[in-house]
């Protein structure tokens, strides 16, 4: 099947899963949220149109160290930002 999807996003949302309930931040949706699009958009996309293409983008971020450091410290300012500056209501 053809489609077109930004695999970026996917691997935000994975990231987003095993390390955000680590982080020291907000665990709300808002702020949640608000880290994801800041990750979305400081990360390069990486589109694909296939499932071949997704399991290949995967297979990149997985075994590519560099990709791990990168979405780590991505997330680690998006984190910082957002918790200096939280758009959640008190």
């Amino acid at each position: 099947m053809k489609y077109l999807r930004n695999y970026t996003e996917e691997a935000v949302k994975i990231y987003m899963d095993q390390w955000y309930p680590k982080a020291d931040v907000c665990q709300c949706d808002t702020c949640r949220l608000d880290v994801m699009a800041i990750m979305m958009n400081t990360l390069k996309p990486k589109y694909v149109v296939t499932d071949k293409g997704a399991l290949y983008a995967q297979m990149d971020e997985e075994f590519e160290p560099q990709n791990k450091i990168d979405f780590m410290t991505i997330m680690s300012q998006a984190c910082e930002l957002v918790k200096k500056s939280p758009r959640h209501e008190s």
